[in-house]
């Protein structure tokens, strides 16, 4: 993302440099209405955010499958993987692996497919792919989307057959020309270049679209592919929630229809999905550049903020500007920060393993 976060100028040097310390900024979230009753968390674990129902006032085109059970085909076949949560000593590890080459110092997305490591730079960047060597961080190879613009390049996602690059940065929350390019996946191993087939879409819920930079709900940073569908997970300045949304794979002209809302107390940032674990994995950062992992488990279907949801537990504060989040393995992933340089913050573009097995089962 090249629009730099929104810092508060207000705030003296002393509470920034404490904050920094590994003290969490400490915000008061707006009371929200419609809350979806919870289980008990298991003692010990990190507070959760709050789903929320969708609200009466929603249109009746975007039900929730809780109060429609006629939507049950949305919900995968066959049993779902139950991933257990250990006791309160759980913790997760991450470690700087490499710094990136200056030529993906804006790396805004990951995904790991076939194997191989592959990035893309968030906007004005070229409209191209970046393979990176997992050993030393070394751009392999590059593959160049020719009837693409990357305006404000944000997330990569992949299915079976494709993979998608989210043309979806909207930091001034009034773009109505929002796109998802989507090429063959076989594309990254045979081709240098390929061209793209374009889901142009809006959200079902946006009325308003006056410029608001940094002060509104329908910026977006993460996307993925699952059960036949694209997943949107916004980035919502203003209250630094998440609402998810969804989208048909299909090229043309889409609605993102609207699913509910959770609380994820940060701005998000980045999503990868593990299919075979059923498990969802989300990057925030808070306007600090506090980041935090949340991971959602034992969800159905396209409810994909219900279930279990926990924030990881570093071991020590992570801050920086990460965007990007791949799965390379169970319970490990690799994160992705951009270069930030702004007044008195500074961080380089690094590649992070991080691996969270010790708060799962």
């Amino acid at each position: 993302m090249k629009n730099t976060i929104k810092l508060l100028l207000t705030i003296s040097t002393t509470p920034f440099l404490i904050n920094c310390t590994g003290k969490p900024l400490q915000a008061q979230l707006p009371t929200i209405s419609h809350p979806i009753p919870t289980t008990e968390t298991q003692r010990g674990e990190p507070s959760i955010g709050t789903p929320i129902f969708i609200p009466n006032s929603t249109p009746k085109e975007i039900p929730s499958t809780e109060t429609r059970p006629d939507l049950e085909e949305n919900i995968p076949k066959g049993k779902i993987p139950t991933v257990e949560q250990v006791s309160k000593y759980g913790q997760s590890y991450y470690s700087e692996k490499f710094k990136l080459p200056s030529t993906i110092k804006e790396t805004s997305g990951l995904i790991k497919l076939d194997n191989k490591l592959w990035t893309l730079n968030d906007s004005g960047g070229k409209a191209a792919l970046y393979q990176i060597d997992e050993r030393n961080g070394h751009i392999i190879k590059t593959l160049n989307i020719l009837n693409a613009k990357n305006r404000d390049w944000e997330d990569i996602a992949y299915d079976d057959n494709y993979v998608y690059i989210g043309d979806i940065g909207n930091n001034r929350g009034n773009r109505r020309d929002l796109k998802i390019y989507k090429i063959p996946r076989a594309a990254l191993n045979t081709q240098s270049s390929s061209r793209a087939e374009i889901i142009s879409f809006h959200y079902s819920d946006q009325k308003d679209f006056k410029s608001r930079p940094q002060q509104n709900n329908f910026d977006c940073e993460a996307m993925i592919a699952h059960n036949g569908k694209l997943y949107l997970f916004s980035k919502n300045w203003k209250n630094q929630q998440t609402r998810l949304y969804e989208l048909s794979t299909q090229a043309g002209k889409q609605t993102a229809n609207y699913i509910n809302t959770f609380n994820t107390q940060g701005m998000v940032t980045g999503a990868t999905i593990n299919e075979e674990m059923n498990i969802l994995l989300l990057t925030t950062y808070s306007p600090l550049l506090n980041v935090n992992v949340w991971a959602f488990t034992n969800f159905n279907g396209r409810n994909l903020l219900w279930g279990n949801a926990k924030k990881l537990k570093f071991t020590s504060p992570l801050n920086g500007q990460v965007e990007g989040i791949t799965f390379r393995g169970n319970y490990k992933a690799y994160l992705s920060s951009e270069a930030f340089r702004k007044y008195i913050f500074s961080f380089d573009s690094l590649l992070y393993t991080l691996d969270f097995s010790g708060e799962f089962e």
